[in-house]
């Protein structure tokens, strides 16, 4: 039994993790490259007929690995895209139609998001950021729970895929769990697609 609880656990993680995250990006520029040539086969496999199905991703800030050369091959696969929103005094996420090159503008977070007339779409295909990860599928975000908290929304009315996006050097043994954390279905890193077993 552990002494810490996941919130304390997941608190003093981060700090290290964040650190961490900053000098990957620093040693692999090119991982939002390489991640695509990654990613070909396994989604072209996951998803044979992506024409008509929709694909939100996150726009990369700092030292997230960006998602822009992603999003064009998706686009190019016959995929529509998306781009999270946090909106209103509850700062509900939704995820808002995107096109590469459509002007952005700042959501009730001051991020980045698609402007506020913009349809909002129900993604079958979910990419999200980490600070860290494991094979299991657990996932540490910024701590916030907008992911958390819209992914199960999601999950609740219809299957959706979720995948997370980071440097290989993040995934990190013995991540701290709580019971509202939803677990990814593949990890995705500049070295290689990770599918997490269900069992």
């Amino acid at each position: 039994m552990s002494l810490i609880d996941p919130v304390t656990a997941k608190v003093a993680l981060r700090v290290f993790v964040r650190n961490r995250r900053k000098q990957l990006a620093l040693e692999h520029p090119q991982a939002d490259w390489r991640v695509v040539d990654v990613a070909r086969e396994p989604l072209t496999q996951r998803f044979p007929e992506p024409a008509g199905k929709v694909a939100a991703l996150y726009f990369g800030m700092g030292s997230e690995i960006a998602t822009g050369h992603l999003a064009g091959w998706l686009a190019s696969q016959g995929w529509t895209l998306a781009l999270p929103s946090v909106e209103g005094r509850q700062g509900r996420m939704v995820f808002r139609r995107w096109t590469p090159g459509d002007p952005l503008e700042r959501d009730s977070l001051g991020l980045v998001a698609p402007a506020a007339d913009q349809p909002v779409l129900i993604p079958d295909l979910v990419v999200v950021p980490s600070l860290a990860f494991d094979r299991h599928g657990v996932r540490l975000g910024q701590g916030g729970g907008y992911y958390d908290r819209v992914l199960a929304m999601l999950r609740a009315r219809r299957p959706v895929f979720v995948l997370g996006l980071a440097y290989a050097g993040q995934e990190t043994q013995n991540l701290p769990v709580e019971d509202h954390d939803q677990r990814l279905d593949a990890i995705l890193t500049e070295t290689e697609y990770i599918a997490v077993r269900k069992d």
